[in-house]
């Protein structure tokens, strides 16, 4: 029975399920500075692949135009697709360079354009 109970917990273990697993690392634990809403909720968060099509600087901020095809890629429940300006106040620094974005499944209409987050490279 000893030797049950320990490689149980060795499976475990390998498995990832003796420790607390966070998604989505460095943002998990991060909050709109401006409305001050939880980034993430698990499954609302990824990198953003930035074009001229999906993402262009404006007076008031980032203009993030996405397709019901490229927000479900970074929100699997998203329903609409993103046109919508995250102003310069609510952007924050990204941790590993690169643009990430949290995205609402949908209330693509509210102040907030259906963005939670939005994470840009430091220095752009």
């Amino acid at each position: 029975m000893k030797k049950l109970a320990s490689a149980s917990a060795v499976l475990l273990a390998a498995l990832g399920m003796g420790a607390p697993v966070h998604a989505h690392g460095w943002y998990a634990y991060k909050s709109d500075p401006v409305y001050g809403f939880a980034c993430c909720g698990g499954t609302d968060c990824g990198m953003l692949v930035v074009s001229r099509d999906v993402l262009t600087a404006e007076p008031e901020g980032y203009r993030i135009r996405l397709s019901i095809e490229e927000t479900r890629k970074i929100n699997p429940f998203s329903v609409a697709p993103i046109d919508a300006i995250v102003t310069w106040d609510r952007i924050q620094p990204s941790e590993d360079g690169n643009y990430h974005i949290c995205l609402m499944t949908y209330r693509r209409d509210n102040v907030q354009g259906g963005i939670y987050c939005l994470f840009a490279p430091p220095d752009t």
